[in-house]
């Protein structure tokens, strides 16, 4: 009976120390799984409220086509709430003409997005290059203002392409705005503890409470920032209109056709005749102003004007735009000739002018240069007239009508300069008393001009213009027995000078 008690008791004492392990183990292990499932669940929630934190992102949208660049940007922003908060582009203004800074470049944007807590701005570019319109876009980040993304730049041809443009482009700036980061807000100082008060000495009586030094007041700390909903992209209607000291490309800022432009002004001329192999030395060479080596420098006076219109240039930018009817006249007033005593003077008439058509093919930066094709019929008269029933009958009136082709080039030197170079070749269909029976009825002939001009822009329509320019005309005769004269050819220059007042509309 003893033995079978001590048995029973041996039994659960085993038991118990069996299974107390066991129980005290449990507990740890689960303790341990529900800390690794509630350090599990503190991290998910802290991932998860680092991506709903939306990042606050500025559109900036400049050239013809910034309206549909804007809208369509905006709308791709205002469509993912959760990652972004839309910025108005009328605060970056602001902002950036308080601060002095182009919100386009690295530093500007740098500034922008520090002043607006920004983390990105998004710069869409649709100026033209060349005779196409681009749209380039570029993500800078609102840390330091570099490009985060700027993938290569589309070149739609109208604005309605624009849209497809961009969203091409979106994969790629929505990687860079994922990267971007705002800039860090300044640290704030701790508040500092109040300076402890030393007790005064024993034999000295406390000092009254009014004395005592007040501590000094902590610093406030700023209140955060109030947390901003998105904003929704606005109408066209509802846009701020933009400023006008904002830069801003736009296509006045491209040289574009002219709807007319040409001068007016007075010129100073000369003319110098000379014959070459005069066998007989019977022919009297003319000279009008001031005679340097055979050579008749400009002297007398003349009217002189040009206009070149572009009917189509008002309609339109395409290449037919560049299309113009040009002309020109050159009059004398109080020109005298003397005979060969040079007793009698004659009234003389010096007269030219020309009509036709031109084109202008522009090249270089924003357009500003062009090369010029000109296709001119025109006139040009020398006539001495008959005093009292009689002239000189050794100097031909002449009367060159001409057919000619003209190349030119027009340069801007810098803001105020302008340079202007023409050459051309005159083919003459007549020239009056010189290819008559009474002179050289087998004459051929050529002639050649040039022009160079430099115009000094007084503002955007008028400029003061200096010319210099030369006509000359060249003779074979092809003499031959019986013939009234004799001579293997001949040469006859027009020198010109001119100050004319310019105009461009």
């Amino acid at each position: 009976m003893t033995r079978t008690r001590y048995a029973s008791a041996a039994a659960l004492l085993g038991a118990a120390l069996l299974l107390a392990p066991a129980a005290y183990a449990a507990p740890k292990k689960a303790a341990a799984k529900t800390a690794q499932s509630a350090s599990k669940k503190s991290k998910a929630s802290s991932k998860a409220s680092k991506v709903t934190e939306a990042r606050r992102v500025a559109v900036l949208a400049s050239g013809p086509h910034a309206d549909a660049a804007r809208d369509v940007l905006e709308a791709e922003l205002a469509r993912r709430p959760a990652r972004y908060e839309i910025v108005p582009e009328s605060a970056v203004r602001a902002a950036a003409s308080r601060l002095g800074r182009d919100p386009t470049q690295p530093a500007g944007a740098a500034a922008v997005a520090s002043e607006l807590g920004l983390s990105a701005v998004v710069v869409a570019d649709t100026s033209t290059v060349g005779k196409k319109q681009q749209v380039r876009l570029t993500v800078r980040n609102g840390k330091d203002g570099k490009a985060l993304a700027s993938p290569p730049a589309a070149k739609p041809a109208t604005a309605k392409l624009v849209p497809v443009a961009v969203k091409r482009q979106w994969t790629a700036l929505e990687r860079g705005l994922q990267k971007s980061t705002a800039p860090e807000a300044a640290p704030v100082a701790p508040p500092q503890p109040p300076t402890p008060v030393e007790p005064e000495p024993a034999v000295k009586p406390a000092a009254p409470i009014a004395e005592t030094p007040a501590p000094a007041p902590a610093p406030k700390t700023p209140d955060p920032e109030p947390i901003r909903k998105p904003v929704a992209a606005k109408p066209k209607e509802d846009k701020a209109p933009v400023r006008e000291d904002e830069p801003s490309v736009t296509e006045s800022a491209v040289a574009s056709a002219p709807i007319v432009e040409g001068a007016l002004g007075v010129k100073l001329l000369g003319r110098s005749l000379r014959y070459k192999d005069d066998v007989f030395g019977v022919l009297r060479p003319y000279t009008l102003g001031p005679d340097v080596g055979g050579f008749a420098l400009p002297g007398a006076p003349q009217v002189a004007g040009d206009v070149t219109l572009y009917p189509l240039a008002a309609f339109q930018k395409g290449a037919l735009a560049r299309l113009g009817i040009t002309g020109s006249i050159d009059q004398s007033f109080g020109l005298k000739s003397t005979g060969s005593s040079g007793e009698v003077s004659y009234p003389t008439t010096a007269r030219e002018w020309q009509a036709g058509l031109r084109y202008v093919i522009p090249f270089g930066e924003a357009q500003r240069h062009g090369f010029e094709i000109t296709g001119t019929y025109g006139m040009n008269t020398f006539r001495i007239d008959a005093v009292d029933g009689e002239r000189p009958l050794d100097l031909p009136n002449v009367e060159y009508k001409t057919a000619g082709l003209g190349l030119g080039v027009r340069a801007a030197l810098s803001e105020k300069f302008d340079f202007n170079f023409r050459l051309g070749y005159q083919h003459p269909l007549d020239s009056g008393e010189l290819s008559t029976d009474a002179w050289f009825p087998r004459m051929s002939a050529g002639a050649v001009t040039g022009s160079a001009t430099l115009a000094y822009r007084l503002n955007s329509i008028l400029d003061v213009r200096l010319e210099a320019d030369l006509r000359r005309y060249f003779f074979k005769f092809n003499p031959e027995p019986g013939d009234p004269y004799v001579a293997g050819g001949a040469v006859d220059q027009y020198p010109g000078l001119s100050l004319q007042l310019g105009f461009r509309y």
